[in-house]
């Protein structure tokens, strides 16, 4: 039988695990008019949660739009992904947006999706030019008179950065003027940047969005869903359903990626034993899927980064005397280090306890690892 668990691509709005406190804090900016930031590393649900909002804001009325601006590289990538986003308006918007999208030579499908190359134009747009068609398309929606407020999520928000380091002023300068009509929602999976865009008092959005982080799954909801959409499929995870859930510790795609490998196991009828084993044998799956992952995580670390995740993934506090020794380096090298990976936010995060590693199943591949060449 299909497979329910779904561990690559976002989460369909109905599927989402505990997301209401984000969800009724991002529905109350939209009712009070404040800008937010979302804010979370990758794989961590965010554009599962972006869909959820939008899809809720449209069923209440609102016109919606979802900026996907993923490795964008230029001005004129930047004006093409708000087009592609904002031509399902229809009405005035529409032919305003084939005029837009004319001067930027390029054409829109009739599926009102499709960006083709047009024979129109032999040669982009100039930089200037496409910083004028961008103000011009980012003014759209508060241009659309109809009584209806449009709430636009701008995705992968800190990539604008990539293609003009001084996107975000252009930006600013034009969106400022639209809260009476136009509610928008940043969202990024780079941490680091993310906050140079909003806390940086030199940048131009320096405090104009409310921060809401995208946390880790509640554990025992998250069982209990689990649990549900096994029984649905007239299969039972007992115990080992509790276990893949604490291994998964939270991370939303590495606790799918458990239950879907859980799932399989129970599906074909290799579930027998005892919990543990087959708990640990979703565990073995798992890991075998994310191993060229994590190796590639590990290459990009400097030898001091790479004495930090070990430490970390032993329990250990990074700085100590202790991992200093094993490590034969200086405290202060392993904390130069430890800021590196924590300011960049994608492997390290700082909690309630301290530093951690992000992703479980990183930590658990570490520690054997770490295990295999003591």
């Amino acid at each position: 039988m299909t497979n329910p668990f779904r561990f690559v691509g976002p989460v369909a709005p109905a599927s989402l695990i505990d997301r209401r406190e984000e969800l009724d804090l991002l529905a109350r900016a939209v009712a009070t008019g404040v800008t937010v930031r979302l804010a979370g590393p990758r794989r961590f649900g965010k554009t599962s949660v972006i869909d959820a909002h939008l899809a809720r804001m449209a069923a209440t009325g609102h016109r919606v739009a979802r900026v996907d601006l993923s490795r964008v590289s230029t001005v004129t990538d930047v004006c093409v992904r708000l087009v592609r986003a904002y031509q399902p308006f229809g009405g005035a918007a529409r032919g305003a947006l084939a005029r837009i999208a004319q001067r930027l030579g390029v054409t829109i499908g009739a599926a009102g999706i499709a960006v083709t190359l047009s024979p129109a134009r032999t040669e982009p747009p100039s930089d200037e030019q496409a910083r004028y068609l961008l103000a011009e398309v980012l003014d759209l929606p508060a241009t659309l008179d109809d009584g209806d407020r449009t709430v636009v999520a701008l995705d992968e928000f800190q990539d604008v950065l990539t293609a003009d380091r001084d996107l975000d002023g252009l930006l600013r300068s034009v969106i400022q003027h639209h809260g009476d009509r136009v509610s928008y929602l940043f969202a990024g999976s780079a941490p680091t940047m993310m906050r140079a865009l909003f806390e940086d008092r030199e940048r131009p959005f320096y405090g104009q969005a409310r921060p809401i982080a995208i946390g880790r799954l509640p554990a025992e909801e998250t069982a209990r869903d689990i649990d549900a959409t096994l029984r649905r499929h007239e299969l039972d995870g007992g115990d080992a359903t509790a276990q893949i859930v604490a291994l998964g510790a939270g991370h939303p795609q590495r606790t799918m990626l458990l239950a879907h490998h859980l799932f399989e196991l129970l599906d074909v009828g290799n579930g027998e034993g005892d919990a543990g084993a087959l708990a640990a044998r979703s565990l073995d799956l798992a890991l075998h899927d994310t191993a060229d992952a994590h190796a590639t995580v590990w290459d990009q670390l400097d030898r001091p980064e790479r004495a930090v995740a070990f430490a970390l993934a032993d329990g250990l506090p990074p700085t100590s005397h202790a991992v200093a020794e094993r490590s034969r380096m200086p405290r202060s090298t392993l904390a130069d280090a430890l800021g590196r990976l924590t300011r960049e936010g994608q492997h390290v995060e700082v909690g309630d306890h301290g530093p951690a590693i992000v992703d479980p199943l990183l930590e658990i591949w570490l520690r054997r690892r770490n295990e295999v060449s003591a």
